[in-house]
């Protein structure tokens, strides 16, 4: 790598930080200058799509906007997780928590969240270089993707749960994110449409089975988010490595078992703190 590579990549990872640690910050702004002690759902959500277009932009910035139409996916990912992070621990945290900006669990919940931005951010950056030169770190790209999108089935379903919204609402609202988010990543795997699509809906199914099957024993949102995360990872798990289920059905059924358990497992706990 010459010096002009190592040096657009430093600027790079500079501005990386500096979106991440501005949209952290921000977050802290909030919570100590807030008048009302809980935010009205409708401003969570505002204030989530107003920190998903900062990322947005942010990365455009942060790639000097040197990027193809295939990196406004990758772009679109991490600016979709900021969004589902800055939602689920407002939901969760601070609605929860009145007097948690007064702890020093605020300082170590910013921490993670922008450890995580970062990520994210970094993630974004690997795909969109690999789209103009071939990287060996797309692979760790990959498997940020597949993290961050577990993460986000899990933020978004329980941010939506908790969003007091009509039942007609919340299921489309839940549908639209079980496909969005596994169609971005597989796309970020490399696969090709027909495929895209099949492995998509499959995953889609599963996790909005796994959801149905908690969501109708009980109303505790923590632990009804916890089933279609688990479908997501088994599904994921399995399109993408069909090749080897295909060849071990014990692997296949021992997955099967281990997902069964984990399933009725959230039903009893829903059930139980319902």
């Amino acid at each position: 790598m010459d010096r002009t590579d190592i040096n657009t990549d430093s600027e790079k990872r500079g501005k990386l930080l500096f979106i991440a640690a501005v949209i952290t910050l921000a977050i802290f702004l909030s919570k100590v200058l807030q008048r009302q002690a809980d935010l009205p759902t409708w401003r969570i959500y505002l204030d989530g799509a107003i920190y998903f277009v900062v990322a947005f932009v942010g990365l455009l910035w942060a790639f000097n906007f040197q990027i193809k139409v295939k990196s406004l996916l990758y772009i679109f990912q991490s600016s979709l997780f900021v969004l589902s992070e800055v939602v689920f621990v407002e939901i969760f945290f601070f609605q929860k928590f009145g007097r948690l900006y007064e702890s020093l669990i605020l300082i170590a919940l910013l921490v993670l969240i922008f450890i995580g931005i970062y990520i994210s951010f970094l993630m974004a950056n690997v795909f969109n270089v690999d789209l103009f030169k071939k990287l060996p770190l797309v692979q760790v790209g990959r498997t940020s993707s597949y993290l961050i999108s577990l993460l986000m089935i899990y933020f978004l379903t329980f941010s939506i749960l908790s969003s007091s919204l009509q039942i007609y609402i919340v299921l489309p609202m839940i549908l639209v994110t079980y496909i969005v988010v596994p169609l971005v990543h597989y796309v970020n795997m490399g696969m090709e449409e027909g495929e895209l699509w099949r492995k998509t809906l499959l995953t889609t199914a599963i996790s909005m089975i796994l959801f149905l099957g908690v969501f109708l024993t009980g109303s505790t949102h923590e632990l009804t988010a916890i089933a279609p995360a688990l479908g997501y990872y088994f599904a994921v798990s399995m399109v993408t490595q069909e090749q080897i289920f295909r060849k071990n059905s014990i692997s296949f059924i021992f997955s099967m078992i281990l997902l069964s358990v984990a399933f009725f497992a959230v039903i009893i706990l829903n059930m139980i703190s319902s």
